[in-house]
């Protein structure tokens, strides 16, 4: 029988965010665990860092600057046959597959992406209108950092529901198939809401300071990042309320990893661990208050940069406890769950199979990674990142080695190499077809800016 294949994604954690990894303060015990017997890829990004179409790209393998929606667009409706949505492809390759939790795509709300079973966050908010009531409105909204305690019975938490619907799904399979069972979740993205322990987890912990560049707060910065940071309307947060509300994020974090432990101990006391591929990934991060906003929707690293950790089943070669550098993005994925279903994937799938790199080959498995979200572009290689700005034609070059969090500009003092990286976006956005070209030239539309454009409130956007 062919391997079953657990797929666990989260909502807006960053990379860094790992105890494995070395972050100071969150911690992660299960997956830090998971990763001694995977393969941790320490350079994985999305390709969109914003929800929709960075996963409407998980369930096609199609980057979205492809399928034509580099942009949250809720109203837009990808155009695709459904016999080519993931859980489609994995049902018809034999698979018993349920999706728990989030979808969140650039189709219509009600498809099921060809999962047989889709238990949704509709389910969800019934049945906590039904237990809860009107404690279950705490009055934070979906975008807001500003944190607030849970009255919710923990077991009505979201995480905590979903890996319940989990686990009860993986008891009533029907043994004989293998099954894909996905755990979406919606944490660690705001509301910045949850339950004791881990609302008060990180009170006491020293809360690292955001990443401040200078290139941020001079004339230099980019018209996009001006624009999110004066319309995400974060401003009125005190110290005090930083640091809770970013161990509030930590702590959704944590909340995930220990949930994760029971459905990673059903697996173990079921003798279903060793042949089930698991792969925790997100769709972006979040800036956590680098470059003095919060949010997403560029490509600053805390943004852009997600978790990729995968574990292989025994039924394929592969070593334990290795880390990968390897570009991988989110259309990689669809692709490589076909390679190991043995199952052909959509020829006009943008990712690749990343099934080899788990077997500690050492393989050149792309030179460069091209991502957009709306008029921003981003190239990005193991030694350097590129940004390019539409709307105000700026540039940003950074040195990846020596700078994880983008702090040094060095796109004036490195003329050469940032010449380089424009001359490629010109070539990946010329096979693109992309209208960000103009006579063979990137695209400025030498917009100026005007703060007071852009006050509207972006935090209070949402759920409530």
């Amino acid at each position: 029988m062919k391997p079953n294949i657990l797929f666990i994604t989260s909502d807006q954690h960053r990379g860094d965010c790992l105890g494995i990894v070395g972050h100071s303060c969150v911690r992660t015990p299960h997956l830090d665990m998971l990763s001694k017997e995977a393969c941790l890829f320490t350079q994985a990004h999305t390709d969109c860092p914003v929800c929709i179409p960075a996963r409407t790209t998980i369930i096609t393998g199609i980057q979205s600057s492809i399928y034509g929606m580099p942009a949250y667009a809720q109203d837009y409706r990808i155009k695709r046959k459904r016999e080519d949505f993931l859980g489609s492809i994995m049902t018809a390759a034999g698979y018993q597959t349920c999706l728990v939790g989030k979808s969140h795509w650039h189709t219509e709300p009600d498809f099921a992406g060809g999962f047989e079973t889709w238990i949704s966050f509709s389910q969800y908010q019934r049945e906590i209108k039904k237990y809860a009531g009107i404690y279950a409105e705490h009055g934070i909204g979906a975008n807001e950092f500003s944190a607030t305690y849970s009255y919710l019975n923990p077991a009505f938490y979201s995480t905590n529901w979903c890996v319940s619907k989990g686990i009860e799904f993986l008891l009533d399979r029907e043994k004989a198939r293998p099954f894909f069972l996905w755990l979406s979740f919606i944490d660690p993205h705001p509301a910045s809401v949850i339950h004791e322990p881990y609302y008060s987890m990180y009170d006491n912990d020293n809360i690292p300071p955001p990443h401040i560049p200078e290139w941020s707060t001079s004339d230099a910065c980019p018209f996009a990042i001006k624009k999110l940071r004066d319309g995400n309307s974060h401003n009125h947060m005190t110290e005090n309320a930083r640091k809770k509300a970013h161990g509030v994020y930590f702590g959704k974090i944590t909340n995930i990893d220990h949930q994760l432990g029971r459905i990673f101990g059903f697996l173990k006391s079921n003798n279903l661990w060793d042949n089930t591929m698991i792969v925790y990934t997100t769709d972006h991060g979040d800036l956590l208050g680098d470059c003095g906003t919060y949010f997403k929707s560029n490509f600053i690293e805390g943004a852009a940069h997600i978790p990729l950790i995968v574990k292989a089943p025994v039924s394929i070669s592969y070593q334990k406890n290795i880390r990968s550098d390897a570009l991988i993005g989110l259309d990689d994925l669809l692709p490589t769950f076909c390679d190991l279903a043995s199952v052909k994937y959509p020829e006009d799938v943008s990712g690749k199979s990343f099934l080899p790199l788990l077997d500690g080959k050492n393989i050149k498995f792309r030179d460069y990674y091209h991502g957009q979200i709306e008029y921003q572009h981003m190239v990005l290689s193991n030694e350097y990142k590129y940004l390019y700005f539409v709307e105000d034609g700026r540039e940003l070059l950074f040195e990846r080695k020596n700078d994880p969090y983008d702090m040094r500009d060095i796109s004036t003092e490195k003329k050469k190499i940032t010449r380089y990286y424009r001359e490629k976006l010109i070539d990946i956005l010329k096979s693109k077809r992309s209208s960000h070209l103009k006579n063979g030239k990137l695209l400025n539309l030498n917009l100026k800016y005007k703060q007071k454009d852009f006050n509207y409130g972006l935090a209070w956007m949402g759920l409530h």
